[in-house]
């Protein structure tokens, strides 16, 4: 344990003295992509590049030679594509078509997130096949072995495909959860399949032949070397590439650790066991012949791995400490050019790419190769064609090739003859910033001041309409003023004003302020709100010209790269406006309830302490009429202690109201037995009458 201990801060004192000699990189992170090269025994020819769009992914095609693009092909109802793979499609099964060659046709394999699998044929660009029905979630890797095709998703189940006949003829579940790399040996008998770990299966007898650790996340590169000997993988935020001995007695160890300084996007081993890697920082790590042998206790090696052989960057010749990083590569696989690398740099809209020879005259790898090459510039084309410069000179470009040199005689024979001028003339004419008074006429009485001396300043303080800001555009593009421009652009909130002044904008300088607008779009993509009405009109009312304009797409590639980076992220950010509105509604559901359960509440109470307002005493005698306003209950006290106390003090109103109820019960009881001794009195009055007639 000390001794570990003590290795491990010698390394990362050596590293750190590393670090601090290099030369500084450029901050922006290399993204991994979604690709394949083609030809599997030869130098590569094309690239099946998987890109963002706005109604799903879309495969590209480029070609490798010029950085073009051969076909494309955009996944139907928003299909998202998860693998690719080049592979040969064979043709009929007749006998005289097996007699004829090059009957079979180049297909790149496509893998979507419904468990589907489409076999697209870049020459005829469409799906010629299809093949579903035995994954039910999304497939992470599809491979061609022995005129075969083997396909893996994330449920660990992998199913081999006759391609003719597009019917499944084996499946093999491994049960491996999350599963993403796939390997198959070339006599299609082997299946290596990774999650964070790797397991090797005999796909015949449904048996696991050997298992690795493998990494502690997700593993995104999986190849063989040696001969199939030997397996090389890498995995997501892991700046570690592991060798594994894949021979039958082989230790569940890896073979050798390759370490880099970033996080490691690719993985490529060549035919003689040389690996390279493309870390995150836009560097190409390179290590000869390391997956072959075993290697002994050099000085490269330490407890974390081994160091590079070699590193490759390549540096901006504008700014020479910005590296522009390199985003792909790959081994030559013909023999005797083993050490050539196909590298690819730029952008995902406009790749390039070159070969480098990674040999010195030893055939060992340099230590390190610094290369200087041109930034690329996504705006504008070096080359312009004819139909570009024609429209250059219809601008009309501000030019000294036609000023002449004067003495001092003839400067002061025209500045007399300028003053007999302004002598002569009665009034001066308007200048640019008394027409815009006169054409906004009202706006002083809502408080705009035209006192600035910038005739931008004051436009931009006015309501200006279309055709002044015609004017203003075309003035500003033709003499390149960048306030005047922001001053146009800063009428966006106007729609009708925008499609107006765009509409009647000449067809000469539509494309200048495309590439004016793209500019701002791409320096600063949070001026999205004002500068999109702008696009989106221009785009939309020249599309007639500007379809007719050679070589649009290289000039408008920025434009394109801004929107996919945009489209990249527009997932993330709708699933995070999903879980904030579950998240709110959440919190509005629970504040409802506290509140109505409070209102329950409060109603529970009020009824069970609910007294009455006013209570109101009846007369002693209902027959007789009082001058007195009957007098409540809450006025009981004042009116006994005015009548000089009764002993009624302390006494409740209730016992109070009870009394008084006593009282007059007793009053209407005697009442009562008053009127029948007077009724008796009458009736023996009346009896006596009687007698007496």
């Amino acid at each position: 344990m000390v001794r570990k201990t003590v290795n491990r801060r010698t390394s990362q004192s050596v590293n750190a003295n590393k670090k601090a000699t290099k030369t500084p990189i450029n901050t922006n992170k290399v993204e991994r992509w979604t690709c394949a090269f083609d030809g599997g025994s030869s130098d590569a020819s094309s690239l099946a590049l998987v890109r963002s769009g706005i109604n799903g992914n879309k495969l590209r095609i480029i070609d490798v030679l010029t950085g073009t693009q051969r076909s494309e092909y955009a996944g139907e109802g928003g299909a998202k594509i998860k693998s690719v793979a080049w592979g040969q499609l064979p043709g009929s099964h007749t006998e005289k078509q097996r007699k004829k060659p090059g009957t079979s046709q180049v297909v790149v394999a496509i893998g979507l997130q419904s468990g589907a699998i489409l076999m697209y044929s870049p020459a005829r660009n469409s799906v010629v096949k299809t093949l579903e029905g035995s994954h039910s979630s999304q497939v992470a890797a599809v491979v061609f072995a022995s005129d075969m095709l083997f396909s893996l998703d994330i449920n660990g189940n992998v199913v081999q495909w006759d391609i003719s006949t597009g019917k499944p003829l084996k499946q093999l579940k491994t049960e491996m959860a999350m599963a993403h790399g796939l390997l198959v040996s070339s006599d299609a008998q082997r299946v290596v399949v990774s999650s964070h770990r790797i397991e090797m299966w005999d796909i015949s007898r449904q048996s696991r032949l050997q298992a690795w650790p493998g990494h502690t996340s997700t593993i995104h590169s999986l190849l063989w070397a040696a001969d199939e000997a030997a397996l090389v993988s890498a995995a997501e935020s892991d700046r570690h590439v592991h060798v594994w001995d894949a021979s039958p007695d082989a230790a569940a160890r890896p073979r050798a650790v390759l370490s880099t300084d970033s996080e490691i996007l690719y993985v490529d081993v060549s035919p003689s066991g040389s690996v390279l890697a493309v870390a995150e920082d836009g560097i190409l790590y390179a290590w000869h012949q390391v997956a072959v042998a075993q290697r002994g206790n050099g000085s490269s090696h330490n407890d974390i791995g081994y160091t590079a052989d070699g590193i490759v960057k390549i540096l901006s010749t504008a700014n020479p400490a910005q590296t522009l990083p390199i985003l792909l590569a790959r081994f030559s696989l013909v023999t005797g050019n083993e050490s050539n690398v196909l590298v690819v740099r730029g952008s995902a809209t406009k790749p390039l790419f070159e070969t480098l020879s990674l040999a010195d005259q030893d055939g060992q790898f340099e230590k390190e190769l610094t290369l200087s090459r041109e930034p690329q510039s996504n705006l504008l084309i070096t080359d312009k064609t004819e139909a570009e410069k024609q429209l250059a000179a219809q601008l009309n470009p501000y030019s000294e090739s036609n000023a002449t040199v004067t003495d001092t005689v003839t400067e002061g024979v025209r500045k007399s003859q300028q003053a007999a001028d302004e002598a002569m003339s009665a009034h001066k004419m308007p200048s640019l910033a008394d027409r815009i008074k006169q054409l906004s006429v009202g706006n002083d009485a809502q408080g705009v001041s035209l006192d600035s001396s910038s005739p931008s300043a004051i436009a931009a303080s006015l309501k200006l309409t279309a055709g002044t800001l015609v004017r203003v555009l075309v003035q500003s593009l033709h003499t390149s003023d960048q306030e005047m421009l922001e001053t146009v652009l800063s009428n966006s909130a106007r729609s009708n004003i925008v499609r107006d002044t765009v509409l009647n904008l000449p067809t000469a300088y539509v494309l200048p302020f495309l590439q004016q607008v793209f500019e701002r779009f791409q320096t600063t993509p949070s001026r999205a709100t004002q500068l999109l009405p702008w696009i989106r009109n221009t785009l939309a009312l020249h599309s007639s010209y500007l379809v007719s304009i050679p070589s649009l797409i290289p000039q408008l590639s920025g434009f394109y790269q801004g929107i996919e980076a945009r489209l990249e992220t527009h997932q993330n950010l709708l699933k995070l406006s999903g879980r904030l509105e579950l998240a709110n509604l959440q919190i509005r559901a629970r504040s409802h309830y506290e509140k109505e359960q409070a209102k329950q509440i409060r109603e529970a109470q009020s009824q069970t302490t609910m007294q009455p307002i006013n209570v109101y005493r009846e007369e002693e005698d209902e027959f007789t009429l009082s001058t007195e306003p009957p007098t409540p209950v809450w006025r009981a006290d004042e009116s006994t202690d005015d009548e000089g106390g009764s002993g009624n003090e302390g006494v409740s109103e209730d016992e109070q109201w009870k009394e008084g109820s006593g009282d007059e019960d007793e009053e209407m009881a005697s009442a009562d037995s008053a009127s029948d001794s007077e009724s008796d009195s009458e009736s023996d009055s009346g009896s006596d009458l009687d007698g007496l007639e």
